[in-house]
């Protein structure tokens, strides 16, 4: 009798050993897909600001440079008075896109890298002598 016993025993585990069929994982998938066409949009905008961050904090830093080279020397053409090329992170260069004058600067961060591409409304930022934020785009962008 144990004989007979111990082969319905093995039939009865490999019937219960059953994986996911088909449409359970197309289901899956599907539900997946889903939650990443809603999320990432959320997340490129996400990344996107934290780049312009990267910018707002080089133009302030090449800002706060110039003008304490102007406080020491009277001018912000003097030899002292470099700024760097690039964003600390390096998502943004650097420009001028005016000449700088001795009592006059502005200073552009252009995205370079994937995001110039996806920069949208805020494709580059300004900050000149005064203090004055400007943005590429509509008026109403809070690209600052």
């Amino acid at each position: 009798m144990t004989a007979r016993r111990a082969p319905e025993i093995r039939r009865r585990h490999r019937g219960a050993a059953r994986g996911f069929s088909l449409v359970e994982l197309l289901v899956v998938i599907a539900v997946l897909a889903l939650l990443a066409a809603i999320a990432w949009p959320s997340y490129r905008d996400t990344v996107l600001k934290a780049q312009r961050a990267d910018a707002r904090a080089a133009l302030l830093q090449a800002a706060h440079r110039l003008e304490r080279c102007h406080t020491l020397n009277g001018s912000y053409l003097h030899p002292d008075c470099a700024i760097p090329d690039t964003s600390p992170d390096g998502h943004y260069r650097l420009i001028e896109p005016e000449p700088r004058a001795a009592l006059a600067y502005r200073l552009r961060a252009v995205p370079i890298g994937p995001q110039a591409a996806d920069a949208g409304n805020c494709a580059w930022l300004e900050l000149d002598q005064r203090g004055q934020r400007t943005a590429s785009g509509h008026p109403g962008a809070s690209c600052w």
